[in-house]
């Protein structure tokens, strides 16, 4: 699965160094281990360029189905970020690092947005690495919020604190971040800094000095959420992309999430500028316009796919990858895009092209020699796994985490023969139970008034 060799039957792949060394029939490959993939698929790991792994620990608090009650995530998140140790950051950050590769995401970008002390940064991050998958942690330079448990605080005042500006704090955490992933490296978790939630509030003289702040870090990406403020604020004040490329803030380290409203003359400047965007189909059925990846690619913009809030959406990563098609159809103008589409450009939001719109498209994304050796292995043997079609017609349409059977990240295996190799799963539910149970606890003694 290369966009220029496309699908090979009977193929052999050869690792070596955690990078694809060779592509053929045949190899010789000498004493090198030699893995027995007949009658399986051999795809790319997918990318998933939006991900809040530290929701992961409360999954099912709050669901998508129930829409009135996820309507108080906002205040569910304010009263309970702040609950939350540095070893619950680390351990929603590993558990939820070891559960993309378990769906076979080899690399994912998490946007860190409740991480608002030093110590909840780091001990995320480092959770992020310990779990072996590859990607971005993205550090929200914000969240500064001044009570804790068993505090009463005005709401309002709660919200402040979660949109305000970053403080100086947030700068001297995101360089002890900067430091941890070393921009000379060539490891597998790079560094890259969310902006505030400051659309629709901040002034653009403010939104300037920021982007200077996260720039001076020279992070892998910058990127944030961005969505049509209502009602639309006066000049002067944030409003969304067109603000930013008249302030000359776009730039190819930039990535847009969500973005659903954007207009195509603001499509065509973040493309002009090099610029991403990610959509997060299952999670923006909700949303006033359809997910927007499609008429973005079209565009020239690299567009990708995420789970977004894994509290609420299955972590199943192929049921993302079908939702990206059919949330084209929520709009006549996607539709006839989708019309035009092949299975493999369907997986290509997840492969080749969602491994651009996280700025990784050089180094994963394909099989392809030289990149890393970053890999699903699929079995095909259940009843109902389609035989017939291409490859990807089957595994877009067909497949499922049960199917997974192996996982490499950059050359090591993760996954073999169905299970994640050296993981306790129960060990781990037990924490995360107990953690649940703790934060719930303390959290509820959060007043907001």
């Amino acid at each position: 699965m290369d966009h220029k060799l496309g699908e090979l039957a009977g193929a052999d792949v050869l690792i070596r160094d955690g990078k694809i060394a060779d592509i053929g029939i045949g190899i010789d490959a000498g004493d090198a281990e030699r893995v027995d993939a007949a009658g399986m698929i051999l795809m790319p790991g997918m990318n998933d360029g939006h991900r809040h792994l530290w929701l992961g620990l409360h999954a099912g608090r709050l669901v998508k189905t129930h829409p009135q009650k996820y309507s108080g995530y906002q205040r569910w998140k304010m009263r309970t970020m702040v609950c939350m140790t540095p070893e619950d950051f680390h351990l929603a950050g590993y558990v939820g690092g070891l559960q993309a590769i378990n769906s076979g995401v080899t690399s994912v970008l998490d946007y860190a947005h409740a991480h608002h002390t030093k110590e909840k940064a780091l001990a995320g991050a480092r959770g992020f690495v310990a779990s072996g998958v590859s990607g971005v942690f993205c550090y929200q330079a914000s969240h500064n919020p001044t009570y804790g448990p068993g505090d009463t605080v005005p709401e309002a005042q709660a919200t402040a604190e979660r949109n305000g500006a970053p403080q100086e704090s947030n700068y001297e955490t995101a360089a002890l971040l900067r430091e941890m992933f070393s921009e000379e490296s060539d490891g597998p978790v790079k560094f890259g800094i969310a902006i505030s939630e400051g659309l629709g509030q901040r002034s653009m003289k403010d939104m300037k000095v920021e982007f200077e702040r996260a720039r001076s870090f020279n992070p892998h990406l910058i990127c944030c959420h961005l969505h049509k403020p209502k009602p639309m604020p006066p000049s002067g004040v944030y409003r969304g992309i067109a603000d930013l490329h008249a302030a000359g803030l776009l730039g190819p380290d930039f990535q847009v999430s969500h973005g659903v409203e954007m207009s195509n003359a603001e499509l065509e400047m973040l493309r002009d500028s090099g610029g991403m965007i990610c959509s997060c189909a299952m999670g923006e059925f909700p949303y006033p316009a359809a997910s927007i990846h499609g008429k973005a690619r079209q565009m020239g913009v690299p567009a990708g796919l995420g789970l977004d809030v894994n509290m609420a959406l299955t972590d199943d990563y192929f049921e993302h990858v079908r939702a990206g098609f059919w949330s084209l159809y929520r709009s006549a103008e996607y539709s006839e895009i989708a019309k035009g589409y092949k299975s493999a450009d369907v997986l290509d939001f997840v492969t080749r092209w969602g491994a651009k719109a996280m700025r990784l498209g050089d180094a994963t994304g394909s099989i392809t020699i030289g990149k890393h050796a970053d890999l699903v292995l699929l079995r095909t043997s259940r009843i109902g796994f389609a035989t017939l079609g291409s490859l990807a017609d089957r595994v877009v349409n067909f497949a499922g985490l049960s199917d997974i059977d192996s996982v490499w990240v950059r050359g090591v295996a993760r996954k073999r023969h169905g299970e994640m190799i050296g993981i306790d799963w129960a060990s781990l539910r037990a924490q995360v139970v107990d953690a649940q149970q703790r934060i719930e606890r303390d959290a509820a003694s959060v007043t907001l008034t």
